[in-house]
């Protein structure tokens, strides 16, 4: 299915659904990222490997972009960050787009190039509670993760549909979770792990289950899925989380767009 803009407009795009280090570049999953459109407003969330490739086979071109997000400075999330940028800004033949990333993602060390960043309008670096407002909407960091780096979700609002849309980006479980993210219509889960695992800092099927619970969502989205998650079949998993929280509940595959005004899957040729 070719998009365009119109086609796209207040759609969620799933350009990949791979969590981690084996999944992403052992190529089980893809792990693009995530396009979100908010009334013709393009935004591009973790930006992993392939997600240039991904983009344009799905028909959404990266001029469109006003907006990359990078949660965190693991490669997963933005290997193709530069490609991004190079792409946007024509490899700075124009200044276009807005990079929002943490700070370490560019300080010492860094995953975005200066090279490329200086093509860019603006940088933007993430603190906790900053909030981007655009013409339809707004872009909010409610709450810094726990996850070794500097790690951040992001609530994108559209206004005019009053919809909001949550992403909880990699994370240990934690309760203030709940309360950052309870606006939430639509409520992304990066869900790594089918059962929990103390020592590694993402979560799992029992932290989503009690997400769903407590914030309540119209319709919960799992993605983000390790090699557990993957063996153990990730829609039977949403399936039975759909039937404990009676919370509409899906797992995310790869390209798979979202209706966000109807809250819907939108079916594909």
């Amino acid at each position: 299915m070719i998009l365009s803009r119109e086609t796209v407009k207040n759609r969620i795009v799933f350009l990949g659904t791979a969590g981690a280090r084996y999944a992403a570049f052992g190529l089980i999953r893809q792990a693009g990222g995530i396009w979100i459109d908010v009334e013709g407003t393009n935004i591009h969330i973790d930006p992993g490997p392939g997600a240039l490739i991904y983009s344009h086979k799905k028909g959404l071109n990266p001029h469109w972009l006003s907006y990359l997000i990078i949660s965190h400075r693991h490669l997963d999330h933005c290997a193709d960050i530069n490609h991004m940028i190079e792409a946007i800004t024509l490899g700075g033949k124009r200044k276009k787009g807005i990079l929002l990333c943490p700070e370490d993602a560019v300080s010492e060390d860094p995953v975005v190039l200066e090279y490329t960043r200086n093509n860019l309008e603006k940088t933007i670096i993430i603190k906790e509670g900053l909030e981007i407002p655009f013409e339809s909407g707004k872009i909010k960091f409610p709450i810094k993760h726990i996850h070794g780096v500097d790690t951040f979700g992001v609530v994108v609002e559209n206004s005019k549909k009053n919809i909001s849309i949550g992403y909880i980006a990699d994370t240990k479980y934690f309760d203030k979770l709940i309360d950052a993210y309870k606006t939430s219509n639509i409520l992304i889960i990066n869900t790594t792990l089918k059962n929990p695992k103390p020592l590694i800092p993402h979560l799992s099927v029992p932290d989503a289950e009690k997400l769903i619970k407590e914030i309540k969502p119209e319709l919960a989205i799992l993605t983000h899925f390790g090699r557990t998650m993957v063996s153990n079949k990730p829609w039977e998993i949403a399936k039975e989380l759909s039937e404990k929280t009676d919370i509409n509940t899906i797992a995310a595959w790869d390209n798979m767009i979202v209706d966000t005004e109807n809250f819907k899957i939108v079916r594909q040729k």
